[in-house]
């Protein structure tokens, strides 16, 4: 993906989305998003073996008491939501807000240049699309496990509205299950994405009004440094509403018909 904005006042080109790129047989990838995505895959690996290695039943140390504290946070978002029976969401919910957040701190490591060599994975579209398009498949499991093959199929024929308005009931259900996805994505890229874009328009700025001054790069370090603190707010609570989001879908999956 790759854009170009022209300000005519400022006279610089901003240029987010661009990526170094490998050509393979015909298909264009994203490389620094790939080796991005398998680094923050490695340090989630390498904290759940590290609090492996450290877990005890005792006094737990400052890293498993916050792994702790993460973990009964998505338990009581699932059992207040699902209830006993979404045991097994919260792993995956837990292991997407691990992986999301670690993700989205790369962010803290841009600089503003056109091309950065650790880009947050997530600001790239088509990671979050993989991600949401993973865990509707499997909403999708555990509602043909929770209400059988004929269940499933009836469920959107049947519910909001009484059958006879099956016709609603199909289009209202199809547009939903279509949106699921689409929602998960855009939310998570567009605020990543445009966190990458604001600091490209920071470092500009520097350029622009404060290159000429003798201290003008000094004085755009605290603009800076700002920024990238309220962006790892914004990733951590991006982080936050995809697990949220992954729970809800899933409390719906797992109802009985008629329960919301």
């Amino acid at each position: 993906m790759g854009s170009n904005l022209m300000t005519p006042m400022l006279g610089i080109d901003i240029t987010p989305g661009l990526h170094l790129q490998w050509h393979i047989f015909g298909l264009t990838i994203n490389a620094d998003i790939v080796w991005a995505t398998l680094i923050a895959g490695a340090v989630v690996i390498a904290l759940g073996l590290t609090l492996r290695a450290k877990a005890t039943s005792g006094v737990p140390g400052k890293f498993q008491l916050l792994w702790e504290l993460a973990v009964g946070a998505i338990q009581t978002q699932v059992d207040d939501s699902i209830g006993p029976r979404g045991a097994n969401v919260v792993p995956l919910a837990l292991t997407l807000f691990i992986f999301i957040f670690t993700c989205n701190l790369f962010e803290v490591l841009s600089i503003g240049s056109p091309i950065d060599f650790l880009p947050a994975p997530t600001s790239d579209i088509n990671l979050p699309l993989a991600m949401a398009l993973y865990v509707i498949v499997l909403v999708h499991r555990a509602a043909i496990k929770n209400r059988g093959v004929k269940g499933y199929f009836l469920h959107y024929a049947t519910q909001p509205f009484p059958a006879k308005a099956f016709p609603i009931n199909l289009f209202m259900n199809v547009i939903e299950e279509l949106v699921k996805p689409v929602t998960l994505t855009l939310r998570l890229f567009g605020n990543l994405f445009a966190g990458g874009l604001m600091l490209s328009l920071l470092t500009a700025l520097v350029i622009w009004k404060l290159g000429p001054v003798p201290i003008g790069g000094i004085l755009s370090v605290p603009f800076t440094l700002l920024w990238k603190t309220f962006d790892m707010a914004i990733g951590a609570i991006q982080a936050f509403i995809f697990a949220l989001l992954t729970i809800l879908y899933f409390d719906t999956a797992m109802a009985q018909d008629g329960a919301h």
